[in-house]
């Protein structure tokens, strides 16, 4: 497995590591509290549209340095870029239907907790959901899970790299569910998100440039949210 080019300055890693730890609780919380003291409570499609924004302008704003370098080696090789979008597009898939058949052997009830969530939100607000999940959420979740967490690790340690970011990945999904499900329940969504830990992280590989992970990002989540 090849290196990767393009590192973050200090500021950008101290930012990002700072970051990561405010939007797990902190800002969601802060968030709730808001919105309980407004004469009208913002409904959950609102408030995570607010909180997919803010998320979406520290990041970039954050990392914006790296985001250039790797936005110039994107477009350096295009070609390779998009090619390797439409690959991990399509290995992405044949590992979810995979994990899929599976899950519907061992729990044929199975439902995924946090698409549940989020196809509840759509039915409040449709639009401002698709255009946090499908533009803003791929590339601050990219920003932070691949550039951040992902290229940290993999510097030091390249098979290390791959497996703490697609556990950190899958559990960050499932982890505001964790007492309202059973277990198991929860380990099954878990598996559901190893598909996309395991393609994005390739895709960053394989092209040196964070671009390409967006690209798959921004696919399955748009095909996810229409076919809901």
């Amino acid at each position: 497995m090849k290196n990767l080019s393009v590192s973050m300055t200090r500021s950008e890693t101290i930012g990002g590591w700072v970051y990561l730890v405010l939007q797990l609780l902190p800002i969601p919380i802060a968030l709730e509290i808001v919105s309980m003291y407004l004469p009208e409570p913002l409904s959950d499609a609102k408030l995570n549209f607010i909180y997919f924004c803010i998320n979406f302008i520290c990041t970039t704003v954050i990392f914006r340095k790296y985001l250039i370098a790797n936005i110039r080696i994107a477009f350096s090789n295009i070609k390779k870029t998009l090619l390797t979008a439409v690959c991990g597009y399509a290995l992405y898939w044949v590992l979810s239907i995979a994990i899929s058949i599976f899950i519907v052997v061992v729990y044929p009830e199975f439902i995924n907790v946090n698409d549940d969530s989020i196809s509840g939100m759509l039915t409040d607000s449709r639009e401002l959901m698709l255009i946090g999940t499908i533009f803003l959420v791929p590339v601050t979740e990219e920003l932070l899970y691949r550039g951040l967490v992902f290229r940290s690790i993999y510097s030091k340690n390249k098979f290390l790299g791959f497996v703490v970011s697609i556990v950190v990945f899958a559990v960050l999904h499932i982890m505001g569910y964790i007492g309202m499900y059973e277990p198991f329940h929860l380990f099954l969504c878990f598996l559901q998100y190893i598909p996309a830990g395991i393609c994005l992280a390739w895709a960053y590989v394989n092209t040196d440039s964070i671009v390409a992970p967006i690209l798959i990002h921004i696919f399955v989540n748009a095909i996810g949210m229409l076919s809901m």
